[in-house]
């Protein structure tokens, strides 16, 4: 008997330090994982959606509850996969707890969205999930947005000298690498409209361009601008000094630039124009005597006999009567086209052209050439100016546009050329 008692209060006692032990492994085991950190189980915001307002689009979504950082927008013509958001492009970053983002496209064809988490560590979620942080139809804006809701802001630009010493390098920021740009300079300041007019020359510039190097020439002074191309086309492109307009000149220096000349075409003209008067040396920039250019002809007194031939012979020859030539159409322009720059063009030869006013057709092709154009368009544009301007007396002024013309037309401006020489000849010029 008082060996059983002993046997159950051994059991007992056994039973207690296995029941100890075991809450004091579950209190230690709870712990140590109460000191471990908690893995974030969401990675990306949920319930995306997108809503047309007028000429936006709204992103709205609810942030992870797990992770904070910044929330970026990618945009896509093509539905966003894992596979495809390399290809997309971000249109915006916002801090999380906003939850919404208004994004204006450039047109109305329908866009797909997709939102990602980037945390502080700057890790970012490359998760896509569908009905979650994408979305899976196209949308579109209502109506298409104002030019200047779209219109690139330019700013900082700069000029300065390449390296080399052989180019001038024009940088520039973009506030929208979608949007084309015009890059224009001249040998003048510009900082109004009339001066864009002016200027030497245009050069369109890709969407994404931030740099562009000229080919000038040495010792000559040069200012740039940089303008949206669509708010230029609608005419309300603003100049700002400093900003997307330079405020100093520039140049390079004298014997350093590589100048290429153009190719030559093959000119045609029975008249050959002026020999170029020499009267700057090239590598000082200084002014020369004539006596310090080669190869050029001093005056020779002549014997009487030859005074006597040559007025003989100038007796027997008559100034010819200067023709006056009447405006021609070009066979392409007898029918109109339906639409795009040549019917813009067309425009203008059915109306103040053939109207006979000759003044407002110059100003109407002064401003269709003050945009970039195809080399055989302004060619075409320039014929027509090439005969506002000797209908207008002006010979001088029509023979340098049909020389740029006689390249794409050529019988046709070679009977102008020859009635420009005609009356200049008759001027005495």
């Amino acid at each position: 008997m008082r060996k059983s008692r002993v046997l159950f209060c051994l059991g007992l006692t056994l039973a207690f330090f296995a029941a100890a032990s075991a809450a004091g492994q579950q209190a230690t085991e709870a712990q140590t994982a109460a000191q471990q950190p908690t893995t974030p189980q969401t990675v990306f915001v949920s319930r995306l959606k997108a809503e047309p307002v007028d000429y936006q689009v709204k992103l709205t979504w609810v942030d992870s509850p797990d992770i904070t950082g910044v929330c970026i927008v990618y945009r896509s013509a093509e539905e966003i996969t894992t596979q495809t958001i390399g290809r997309a492009q971000i249109v915006g970053k916002v801090d999380t707890g906003v939850g919404y983002f208004i994004d204006t496209p450039s047109d109305r064809r329908g866009y797909f969205y997709a939102v990602l988490i980037q945390d502080a560590s700057g890790t970012l979620y490359r998760i896509v999930v569908p009905f979650r942080n994408k979305t899976s139809a196209a949308v579109a804006p209502n109506t298409a947005a104002p030019e200047e809701k779209l219109a690139a802001r330019i700013t900082d630009i700069r000029a300065a000298v390449t390296s080399g010493g052989d180019g001038i390098e024009i940088t520039f920021i973009s506030s929208n690498p979608d949007r084309d740009l015009l890059l224009f300079w001249g040998t003048s300041p510009l900082s109004a409209a009339e001066d864009l007019l002016r200027s030497t020359s245009t050069a369109p510039l890709d969407p994404g361009t931030s740099r562009y190097i000229l080919d000038g020439l040495p010792g000559v002074d040069y200012w740039f601008a940089v303008l949206d191309a669509g708010m230029y086309k609608v005419g309300q492109a603003s100049l700002e000094k400093g900003v997307n307009a330079t405020t100093q000149p520039i140049s390079l220096p004298l014997g350093t630039s590589r100048v290429s000349l153009a190719s030559p075409t093959a000119s045609r003209r029975a008249i050959p124009l002026p020999s170029l008067a020499l009267s700057y040396g090239v590598q000082t920039g200084q002014p020369i005597s004539s006596e310090d250019v080669p190869d050029l002809p001093s005056k020779k007194t002549v014997s009487s006999e030859t005074e006597q031939a040559i007025s003989q012979l100038l007796q027997g020859i008559q100034p010819p009567n200067a023709t006056r030539r009447s405006p021609q159409i070009l066979q392409s322009d007898m029918t109109p086209s339906p639409s795009g720059e040549i019917a813009r063009l067309q425009e203008i030869i059915q109306g103040s052209f053939l109207g006979g006013d000759m003044t407002d057709t110059v100003k109407r092709l002064l401003d269709f050439l003050s945009l970039p154009r195809t080399p055989e368009l302004e060619a075409h544009a320039r014929y027509y100016l090439g005969q506002a301007y000797y209908i207008e007396g002006k010979a001088r002024e029509a023979l340098m546009e049909f020389l740029v013309s006689d390249d794409f037309y050529y019988q046709e401006s070679e009977p102008w050329i020859d009635a420009c020489f005609e009356n200049l000849e008759k001027e005495g010029l």
